[in-house]
């Protein structure tokens, strides 16, 4: 299981890395960034859901988050509250949150995560090394096998 798997590879980044048992998160933002902080948050953590669930594994699977606000006097107890209803129970991963200035200006929150792969998914690629097929990966990945050596998608 030293291979590393990349979901929705560009020229710049993954939106997640699968290595070891355990998932990496690129930073995550709301695609509609006319919402307040609830809103963005909301998004966010959808799309933290989806890629999670793409590589295998859950929310109740968090190791840790990074949470950057663009104003963290304005928009912590906002995000808070999306958060804390958003998390798994018992579950709640280690947590940095921090303000900094965003690569755009109406991005109000990002999110990285990293979480550890569901015992199924890490079995799974026990059982199975190399020969995992990931043809059910975003377009953008179809063909790649787990024991590609390239590590990097092929488009059709």
């Amino acid at each position: 299981m030293n291979n590393i798997e990349r979901i929705e590879t560009s020229t710049r980044a993954s939106r997640a890395v699968v290595y070891n048992g355990m998932v990496f998160l690129a930073g995550q933002t709301a695609d509609d960034r006319s919402q307040d902080i609830r809103g963005q948050t909301k998004q966010t953590l959808a799309k933290v859901e989806k890629l999670l669930a793409d590589a295998g594994t859950d929310k109740s699977r968090l190791l840790s988050a990074q949470i950057w606000l663009k104003d963290i006097t304005k928009d912590f107890a906002g995000m808070n509250e999306v958060w804390d209803f958003w998390t798994a129970p018992n579950a709640a991963p280690t947590r940095a949150t921090a303000q900094c200035e965003m690569g755009a200006s109406d991005v109000l929150v990002e999110i990285i995560v990293t979480a550890a792969l569901s015992q199924y998914a890490t079995s799974s690629m026990a059982l199975n090394n190399d020969s995992i097929h990931i043809q059910d990966r975003p377009t953008d990945l179809t063909g790649i096998h787990r024991g590609d050596s390239s590590n990097s998608a092929r488009h059709p």
